[in-house]
């Protein structure tokens, strides 16, 4: 396995200095399994601030838009509830 994700993820951080490019790197990744992979991408993600990621202002623009239109016509939203049992049909 390549990550437990259980275990206390700050008890020790170990530097390694490993000479990799990063298409290496990627090679490297491909070869995990999906499970390792989902693992990988929570890591990564879980290590990222807020300040890192690069949202693209025309997605924050959609967004905006989005909330606007629900703000708007309330009722042309559906609930979690709804869109839970359209997922299970």
């Amino acid at each position: 396995m390549f990550y437990d994700n259980t275990k206390a993820m700050n008890t020790q951080h170990i530097q390694l200095n490993v000479p990799l490019s990063f298409n290496q790197l990627i090679d490297i990744v491909r070869q995990l399994s999906p499970k390792e992979k989902q693992q990988l991408s929570s890591v990564l993600w879980d290590e990222a601030s807020e300040e890192e990621i690069d949202i693209p202002e025309s997605h924050k623009k959609i967004v905006k838009q989005r909330l606007k239109n629900m703000e708007e016509n309330p009722e042309s939203c559906l609930s979690w509830e709804d869109i839970e049992r359209k997922i299970k049909l």
